[in-house]
């Protein structure tokens, strides 16, 4: 038996592994009593994902806590547990929840990654998505919220039917039958991608079309304005003062966009595309939009070209003529002085951000570079971009 804890905000997580029987159930009770004691004023939880088996004696000590936690809840109860727990009654007057069935990724085809989170084809009809944070539920429901929202508002997307436990993390499960991503249809034919950008784009305009409530979704507009306030400090006054000034000078518009929108987030499944990941829903303006485009295929990977292949696997040109080719599509025209017009003010927001990025992770050992690099660009845009509005 070996019990642990660990505290988020005011909840009390603590865990128990093993056996709790005759043998030492008084020196569970003594450990549990100790944990909560020295942290009070914590809604208690007991992890079960490691508890293998309880007693009756083991029973006393959590009715015991109970009478002291009147919320307390027990969470990743194992099947037999769970047995134990709604014959005596237990599930009556405690919340009990089961635990989450656990899936491996070993052997599993890898389809992509995002910045969350990575994605497999479990088997034929299966998608399967891990998430990079050990704990998280909060992320995986705001998603599974999100990715409702969006198929209720007329978006093409795959709603995650399930939670499971993978390793020591979470992942979601998702019905996706003889699906590809946008990504791998790049790299099958990275000559002629204009398949690949036609669904890519088609899905974007759908996005785009939706308006929402105010409230409804995070306003990018805000977001965006933040990241100048806060990179203002780090530029000279004038440049600082003007990108603020463009970004407050974008109307406010309440179209939906998806926040995070590159091709290993967009499936394709009997010719048409659907979304998989919708944690990053938001509003405003399509210039916020392009700016996260331009740097998930240029920006992020400018400097380290492997970055590119790491995340999507095509070269970082192939990602540069991609970004072209949607702009062009998206915009509907060929003028090249028009795209360069709109992807200047994109990348106004996308070094902003990265910029940002860089100066919050000193450890990082490449942010000296990206941060003399993204100064640089934004003196040069500042200098000719008199509007983000297109």
């Amino acid at each position: 038996m070996d019990i642990t804890y660990r505290v988020d905000k005011d909840i009390l997580y603590i865990a128990v592994e093993g056996r709790i029987d005759a043998s030492n159930a008084a020196e569970a009770e003594g450990k549990i009593f100790g944990i909560k004691n020295d942290n009070p004023g914590k809604h208690t939880v007991v992890d079960a994902d490691k508890l293998e088996y309880i007693s009756s004696a083991g029973l006393r000590v959590i009715l015991r806590l109970r009478k002291e936690e009147p919320r307390l809840a027990i969470i990743n109860v194992a099947s037999d547990v769970y047995e134990v727990l709604d014959m005596t009654g237990f599930t009556d007057m405690i919340t009990v929840e089961k635990a989450y069935q656990r899936m491996s990724v070993e052997g599993c085809e890898f389809i992509a990654k995002g910045a969350n989170g990575a994605v497999y084809r479990y088997d034929d009809e299966t998608i399967l998505k891990t998430y990079f944070a050990k704990d998280a539920l909060p992320e995986i429901k705001q998603e599974r919220e999100n990715a409702r929202r969006a198929f209720v508002l007329g978006i093409n997307t795959a709603i995650p039917y399930g939670i499971v436990r993978v390793g020591d993390g979470y992942g979601t499960v998702t019905e996706l039958l003889n699906a590809t991503s946008v990504t791998k249809l790049i790299r099958r034919d990275p000559e002629d991608m204009s398949l690949a950008a036609k669904y890519y784009i088609d899905m974007l305009k759908s996005i785009h079309a939706i308006k929402v409530e105010d409230g409804e979704v995070p306003d990018m507009k805000e977001t965006a304005l933040s990241w100048a306030r806060f990179v203002s400090a780090h530029i000279p006054e004038e440049q600082g003062k003007k990108l603020r000034a463009l970004i407050e000078a974008v109307p406010k518009q309440n179209t939906l966009m998806h926040g995070d929108y590159h091709t290993n987030n967009i499936m394709v499944q009997n010719g048409e595309p659907l979304l998989i990941d919708m944690d990053t829903l938001c509003m405003g303006h399509p210039v916020f939009e392009l700016g996260s485009m331009f740097n998930a295929f240029v920006g992020y990977s400018e400097l380290d070209h492997q970055n590119m292949m790491d995340f999507f696997g095509y070269s970082f040109e192939t990602a540069g003529r991609f970004w072209k080719t949607a702009l062009k599509m998206y915009l509907g025209t060929e003028d090249e002085a028009v795209c360069q017009s709109v992807a200047e003010k994109a990348m106004v927001i996308g070094y902003t951000r990265m910029l940002r990025r860089a100066i919050r992770r000193p450890e990082e050992a490449d942010s000296p570079a990206k941060i003399a690099r993204c100064k640089e660009m934004l003196a040069v845009l500042l200098d000719k971009v008199d509007t983000l509005v297109f």
